[in-house]
């Protein structure tokens, strides 16, 4: 609705300004004068505006190219709806294969860029607008690394653009594509991390302090041995009660831990 909201308030106000052009024209006996300044302002604002607009667009991408990193590429990339950007420039996006991009253009030139990285992404919503031919959809991304502001102050990173639905539902199926993978990548890191702490077990390595290079004899080799199967034994059991381990993980390492210990003997 937003969309259609901007476009009411921009027609509303074309008529107060047609209104007080009149009513100025009048009061000064030429009425045809304020008529002639309204179509002045509507020609200005369709020349600033609409006309040569593609140009503008292209350079704006090419904006994106330049902020590129080496062995970046760009995923999708899209631009603001002009009923989100009736009297501001529009904002320009881009999904790569390694974060998002916005660019914001300032009215008398040049852009802000603000980006993050995918491992970053907290939350991606898409949705189709009213009128999705005029007004296009919302694509929101937010991510979860804090930045400082004004000292103490602490705000997520939120970006919300207005593109073509189809666009912006490209770059959301990348959006949970990528946050999907980040999900799984630290889901193994904190598993391998519990491991560690646990022991860090290794299926077929022996992970007990290695022995001096004097062996005295047999039963010392054997009572050693005992004592390194036991202790792995009620390390793989815990891991079992933490529920890092599978029932039938925790056999398997269990079984060839006894074979190991079986060959030794």
């Amino acid at each position: 609705m937003k969309g259609i909201l901007n476009l009411i308030r921009f027609f509303i106000s074309c008529l107060i300004l047609f209104l007080i052009l009149i009513g100025l024209g009048i009061l000064i006996g030429k009425s045809f004068l304020g008529v002639f300044i309204f179509v002045i302002c509507l020609v200005s604002y369709y020349y600033l505006v609409f006309r040569n607009s593609e140009v503008r667009v292209k350079k704006a991408y090419s904006k994106l190219n330049d902020v590129l990193m080496k062995d970046e590429a760009i995923i999708e990339k899209g631009i603001d709806k002009r009923p989100f950007a009736l009297l501001s420039r529009r904002q320009v996006f881009a999904v790569t294969n390694s974060r998002i991009i916005r660019l914001e253009r300032p009215h008398l030139g040049g852009f802000l860029m603000e980006d993050f990285q995918w491992k970053d992404l907290e939350d991606a919503k898409v949705s189709e607008n009213v009128l999705s031919s005029v007004c296009g959809s919302t694509l929101y991304f937010k991510a979860n690394n804090k930045e400082i502001r004004l000292g103490s102050s602490e705000v997520s990173k939120k970006f919300t653009v207005f593109p073509e639905f189809e666009t912006a539902s490209k770059a959301y199926k990348y959006a949970q594509q990528a946050e999907q993978s980040w999900e799984e990548k630290r889901r193994i890191r904190s598993m391998e991390e519990k491991r560690a702490e646990a022991g860090g077990i290794m299926i077929g390595q022996n992970t007990s302090p290695s022995l001096s290079n004097s062996t005295n004899s047999q039963e010392k080799e054997s009572s050693n041995t005992q004592n390194d199967v036991a202790d792995e034994l009620f390390k793989l059991k815990k891991l079992l009660d933490e529920g890092i381990l599978s029932d039938a993980e925790f056999q398997e390492m269990k079984s060839k831990i006894l074979s190991r210990s079986t060959r030794n003997f």
